[in-house]
């Protein structure tokens, strides 16, 4: 997996959790609506739905795998004399 792919995941489960905890607007309009504390209590359960499936997936993949190239390089001297 490289870079691209794992940051592609993460992205993906946070706005999968957070779209399922925006559901809760559906489920309760009278706590998350479009008032001020309602826009607070949305923002704060997308958040907590986002970070779940996000931290679980940190837990299963850390980091990327990373490939390390080694190149060797070699010098070569010659001694050159003058009659």
């Amino acid at each position: 997996m490289n870079v691209r792919t794992w940051m592609y995941t993460l992205i993906a489960a946070g706005i999968g959790g957070a779209s399922n905890a925006l559901l809760g607007a559906i489920a309760m309009p009278d706590t998350f609506n479009f008032t001020h504390q309602g826009l607070v209590n949305l923002g704060k359960i997308a958040l907590v739905g986002a970070l779940v499936p996000m931290l679980t997936y940190l837990k299963q993949s850390p980091l990327p795998a990373t490939t390390v190239t080694a190149t060797q390089t070699t010098s070569v001297t010659q001694e050159v004399t003058k009659n």
